[in-house]
Order: C-alpha cells, then structure tokens, then sequence
C-alpha cells in the first residue's frame, strides 16, 4: 500500500484475522512493532488494532487485556436468520464474555443478511458499543427499502452506540449502486456512525465468486471509497471527510 502511495494511519485486523482463531492478530502485533524498530520513518506512523474471536473460552481476560485488542470478533458468513436461535448469545458464559469487555472495546459482526446482524444485535448488552460490518449488509437487488435492512437501522438508532464500517462494496462494485444504502445510514442512524474508509480486497470476492483483486488495486479501492463518501456527503448535508473516517476516534479509541 504505501509503495503504491496509499500510506495507512490505522489499521484493523489484518489477513483472515478470524481462521481459525486470532493468534495471527497478536503475531502482527509483534511484526509491526519489529518493522517500526527496523525502520521508524516508513512504518513509524502506522498503528495497528484487531478485534479477537468472539468465543467465551478464547476470548480469556488475559487474550483482551492487550492493550491493542480492541473487542470480539462475531463472524457468521452467510448464515441464514433461521439458522440463528433467538438466544444464541444470551448464555451465562457469553454474558460474561461482554461484561469483561473495557469500555474502549467493542463487538464486531459481519453476516451477510441483515436479519442475522439484527438478531445478534439484539442479544447484546445495550451498554456495549457495536460495529457492523459490511453496511449491513444490503443487497441492491432489495432495494433500500428491505425490510430487514430498515429494521437493523432502527435498531441501531434505538441503541445509539452502533456504528456501521463500508468500504461499501460488498454491497456492489459499482458506487452509484452503494449510495443508496450508505445515504440510509446517515439518515436513520447518523453520519457519526458510519466509517467509510476502509479495504479488506484482496482477500475477499464479489457474488460472483471472482476476487476484489480482480477488481481494485489499492489506490483504486480507497478511490472507490472516496467517491462513495463524496457522493453521500452530498446527498446528507455532511463531509466526505466525517463519513471516511470521523467514526475511528470512537470505535478505535487506544489507537490515537
């Protein structure tokens, strides 16, 4: 990324943070530590943070007492709502789990249908801020009036510590087709909720199976992101700027 003059300041988790658990997150923890010591001018700047696997036997006291663990980590792909009971994280030992979490960290989940988002949100601790991945994650061929997507929004704005991450293309690799939703967003739950700067090509791909690197180079995929952040800034009355990145200083709060 920075020879390719995209220089990071932040960032979150790093490749497949979440298989099969994050001992991977605290080892680059110790890499860029050993690349700042090595060379302090090119990666003195850039500070790293990672959310852990959400699960009451690894996620230990100890695991997020590391200053740069920033929460828990929920992953559930492309379950669908029926597949998820009502009370999957309503146990005594997932209690537990989020009552230990510091007031600086989060839960992080990423599902693909916004019903599941919404029954996951809606066994959290109320006090424990949320970070929602994907925005949503919508589907254009719904259209920004799906019901499920409406829901999760008025949920979110209920609560008032949700916040929804893009880069957006998840939703489609076509800007105009992401507006829509992230215009929502602001709408219903606020432009301090929504954190549109950030990238997870290549190691991901579109519906069709084809990888983001097929798509995006890394200067193209924060073009994508800039565009997007423009195009809804327009829309809501707010800044490209606010909406790129004005959410991190709260979702990411020991990172600064």
């Amino acid at each position: 990324m920075i020879n390719a003059g995209v220089r990071p300041t932040l960032l979150n988790n790093v490749h497949l943070s979440i298989l099969p658990d994050s001992e991977n997150v605290f080892a680059s923890f110790d890499e860029l530590a050993g690349l700042q010591d090595r060379d302090p001018l090119r990666y003195g700047s850039v500070r790293l943070v990672g959310t852990i696997l959400a699960d009451p036997l690894y996620a230990s006291a100890e695991r997020l007492a590391h200053p740069q663990v920033q929460g828990v980590r929920i992953v559930l792909h492309d379950a669908i709502p029926a597949a998820l009971s009502d009370n999957a994280y309503a146990g005594e030992e997932w209690q537990q789990l989020f009552a230990g979490l510091r007031t600086d960290q989060h839960v992080h989940v990423y599902a693909q249908e916004a019903a599941v988002n919404l029954k996951v949100l809606r066994q959290l601790p109320k006090r424990v801020p949320v970070l929602i991945d994907h925005l949503g994650t919508c589907h254009p061929e719904r259209g920004v009036d799906d019901p499920a997507f409406a829901a999760l929004l008025h949920e979110a704005s209920e609560r008032g510590n949700v916040y929804f991450k893009g880069p957006g293309y998840r939703t489609a690799i076509d800007a105009a087709a992401t507006l829509p939703f992230a215009v929502r967003i602001v709408e219903r739950v606020g432009a301090h909720r929504l954190l549109l700067e950030a990238s997870d090509a290549p190691h991901v791909g579109d519906c069709e199976g084809r990888a983001y690197a097929d798509h995006f180079t890394p200067l193209t995929a924060f073009d994508f992101v800039a565009r997007l952040a423009r195009a809804t800034a327009a829309r809501t009355g707010t800044t490209a700027d606010a909406l790129l990145r004005g959410a991190s200083a709260e979702i990411f709060p020991t990172s600064l």
